[in-house]
């Protein structure tokens, strides 16, 4: 076993034991819940950020105190941990609900026609560009106690949460706790052959009684789980799992693992066109005074219109290939032609439009904060230039 860096004694070790075992309920709880509706994986996605927060605010960071924070905010895991703070917080006191807090994905159907929907659903984090005000913001005369959306949850959010797979996310976490104090890894679950049974496989077992008949669902309809789990290490049973389904702490995450692949995908992408046939400059992307970039919206692969922000030299390039990518000044559309290895220009009147557009700043899903979450994220970028579609 690894030397733990910050070892739990007395209480907080008591304390730090209980809800490591919280966390792994609330996992396998929240693993179940994909099989139901986003609602319900919401609320059991919420009882992990609240058991990670108590082992981080209420363990060890009273028992290590500074020496804890400043390892916590070194370590890109810790920073998961800071980001699941503002799910956390925002869950718990916010006055709105927020329905998009979990961003269904793939859906997989799973061998139970008598499920509640019959099929589970891979959720990914909101941006934090797509959360509420009233979820977020700091009113500026709260209090210290009463914000529920401190700056440093809401970068830690922004830089290792949103857009994620979630159960990465819970993870990683996991494996934070786990890299404080070993101990805190539970033993090696059982083998367990089956992930779910319906009630119709265990009539002969054991006695279950009917549903209620208030409401309206016959007893065949129920599902039920193995139970006892939380006392083993997580591993998620296979529900019609594929390799990007990460089931157990101890495995690299899979954004993560894959990003070497993930890159080599990209820089393939990056040497076709994006979807559909044109791009409109809009915006200039702009860090430390030095252009950077562009965005626009453009004619993404669901609708036109759709978002997009690419370097500077990815213009250029997707410009080299005969990409269209366009400015509009009044009634006039002005292309936009690579005048250098890595620079272009919209030349009207001898004016370069580019030098004239507005600057993005924080524009949501636009500006350099979008480009960096692209960058850092092959799995997001890859989706704006997907390779079956081509321009024409």
């Amino acid at each position: 076993m690894a030397k733990a860096q910050f070892p739990l004694r007395g209480t907080y070790a008591d304390k730090g034991f209980r809800y490591m075992r919280e966390v792994r309920r609330a996992i396998e709880a929240y693993w179940y819940a994909t099989m139901e509706d986003s609602e319900a994986a919401a609320l059991e996605v919420r009882r992990v950020a609240s058991a990670v927060n108590i082992l981080d605010e209420a363990v060890f960071l009273p028992a290590f105190g500074d020496g804890y924070r400043r390892h916590r905010a070194r370590d890109p895991l810790g920073k998961v941990v800071m980001g699941l703070e503002l799910i956390r917080n925002c869950e718990e006191h916010s006055p709105v609900i927020f329905d998009g807090l979990l961003v269904p994905g793939a859906h997989f159907g799973i061998p139970m026609s008598m499920a509640p929907t019959g099929m589970r659903v891979v959720y990914t984090w909101a941006r934090y560009a797509d959360m509420p005000d009233a979820y977020v913001n700091i009113a500026p005369s709260a209090t210290e106690r009463q914000k529920r959306a401190r700056g440093e949850a809401q970068d830690a959010y922004r830089k290792e949460v949103q857009g994620r797979p979630v159960v990465d996310t819970l993870f990683d976490a996991v494996r934070f706790f786990h890299s404080l104090d070993p101990r805190l890894i539970a033993e090696d679950p059982p083998l367990v052959r089956w992930a779910f049974a319906e009630s119709t496989e265990l009539e002969s077992l054991v006695e279950i009684p009917d549903t209620d008949p208030r409401l309206e669902i016959p007893r065949q309809h129920l599902v039920y789980r193995p139970m006892g789990l939380d006392h083993y290490e997580v591993f998620l049973l296979d529900i019609v799992c594929r390799t990007s389904d990460r089931r157990s702490a101890q495995w690299p995450a899979w954004d993560k693992a894959v990003k070497g692949r993930k890159n080599g995908l990209v820089r393939q992408a990056k040497d076709r066109n994006p979807p559909g046939r044109w791009r409109e400059v809009c915006y200039q992307l702009i860090e430390d005074g030095k252009v950077i970039g562009y965005s626009g919206i453009g004619e993404g692969p669901d609708l036109p219109g759709e978002p997009w922000v690419e370097r500077t030299r990815q213009v250029a390039n997707d410009v080299d290939r005969g990409y269209a990518y366009f400015v509009r000044a009044g009634d006039a559309v002005v292309p936009v032609q690579r005048v250098g290895n890595q620079t272009v220009a919209a030349v009207l009147d001898g004016k370069d439009l580019l030098t004239e557009i507005e600057r993005a700043g924080d524009r949501p899903g636009m500006d350099v904060g979008e480009l960096k979450l692209l960058e850092d994220n092959p799995d997001l970028y890859l989706r704006t230039r997907p390779r079956n579609l081509r321009s024409d």
